[in-house]
């Protein structure tokens, strides 16, 4: 029989700790499961009509629903419903009985070869149900009744657009290697909690992120490599900034500097684009401008350029990039009052980057950095 593989949304959910209970519990369990699932569909509005029905995982299941179904829906109301459902199930439950769920979502072609479902992307998704780092999040989140992992297809495709009814910022990429699989990355997320707990053992999902220096003469340089859930947040250098008045011109060439100063006793970072940032402090009244987020634009700046170098970037994206950088600079040097458009500036840069894991991870980690400050 010929194989002809369909474009489906592919859904994995597992059973936490499924095996270490009673064959009774383990019955109720998916009892409970399979006509949670069926609720939580229905009350999202999501077509399981025109899904394949539920395939049975003895822990958990897998469901193909189609294409047409919107990914945010998923990500969204759907995760939303599953939790309530699953916190209903608590308050009547006692530990013996508890329902928590480690939750897949990713996308691909699947095809039907008359005995069951065969495809790549249902290897990667049941694959991804299984990564050690959600049952890590799962375990340590004991408030919580579900971990949910996607794909960085769907992140590429959904989160890093920043919908309004998502929370992209909680999520957090971890490195994902298995069997077949090498190097590619999951995004984790625990609803209910601002980051997902249990990742300090995670691999980083991208290479080292780059660190600002405090020295003009110095250049970023890859951060040591320590486990951890995600790609560290570039550290500021070590300065005291008291009142500051700053102004900014942007240089069109790349390889000079943007300097930022208005008389009195300069302070220096990192090179911009082989430059330098150079901020003045006098006793003026100005706004104090913010060391920690000037530190960061210029780190993610000479990695912008650096990917630039080694055609990773294109000119079209790195020209927008830049211009985001540029207004993240201008929010930085506005003091505490510009740190909400900062983050705004840094999501946009992030979209532009995306298909560079290393800037899009660095990008998420300055942002998670300077929101939770």
């Amino acid at each position: 029989m010929a194989v002809k593989p369909q474009y489906f949304n592919i859904l994995v959910v597992d059973i936490e700790k499924f095996g270490a209970r009673p064959n009774p519990v383990q019955s109720f369990l998916r009892d409970s499961l399979y006509g949670l699932m069926e609720r939580v569909l229905d009350e999202t509005g999501i077509d399981r009509l025109g899904a394949s029905r539920p395939f049975d995982r003895g822990d958990g299941m897998f469901l193909l629903l189609p294409g047409s179904v919107a990914k945010t829906d998923l990500v969204g109301p759907f995760v939303a419903r599953l939790r309530i459902g699953l916190r209903a199930h608590a308050q009547t439950s006692n530990a013996t009985a508890a329902l928590r769920l480690r939750v897949v979502l990713h996308s691909g072609e699947v095809g039907w070869d008359g005995r069951g479902w065969v495809g790549e992307d249902l290897n990667t998704a049941c694959r991804m149900v299984d990564h050690q780092p959600l049952r890590d999040a799962l375990s340590a989140a004991e408030d919580a009744h579900l971990v949910l992992g996607i794909s960085d297809a769907w992140h590429r495709a959904v989160l890093r657009h920043d919908y309004p009814e998502l929370d992209p910022d909680s999520f957090r990429p971890v490195r994902f290697d298995a069997k077949e699989i090498h190097d590619e990355t999951v995004w984790v997320r625990v609803p209910g909690y601002a980051a997902p707990p249990g990742l300090d053992g995670a691999l980083p999902a991208a290479g080292p992120p780059l660190v600002a220096v405090g020295r003009a003469e110095e250049t970023a340089r890859p951060a040591p490599q320590h486990p951890a859930s995600t790609p560290a947040a570039c550290t500021a250098p070590d300065h005291t900034v008291r009142s500051t008045k700053m102004t900014a011109e942007r240089s069109d060439d790349y390889e000079r500097p943007i300097v930022y100063q208005s008389g009195g006793v300069a302070q220096q970072y990192v090179g911009t684009n082989d430059g330098v940032v150079t901020q003045s402090v006098n006793g003026g009244d100005g706004p104090a401008a913010d060391p920690e987020l000037l530190a960061h634009v210029t780190a993610l700046r000479r990695a912008l350029r650096e990917a630039h170098e080694r055609h990773e970037v294109d000119e079209e994206t790195f020209e927008g990039a830049s211009h985001a950088l540029d207004e993240a600079t201008r929010e930085a040097a506005s003091g505490p009052s510009g740190r909400n458009r900062f983050v705004l500036a840094l999501r946009s840069f992030r979209g532009l980057v995306e298909p560079v894991a290393a800037l899009a991870a660095a990008a998420a980690a300055v942002i998670t950095a300077v929101k939770g400050a």
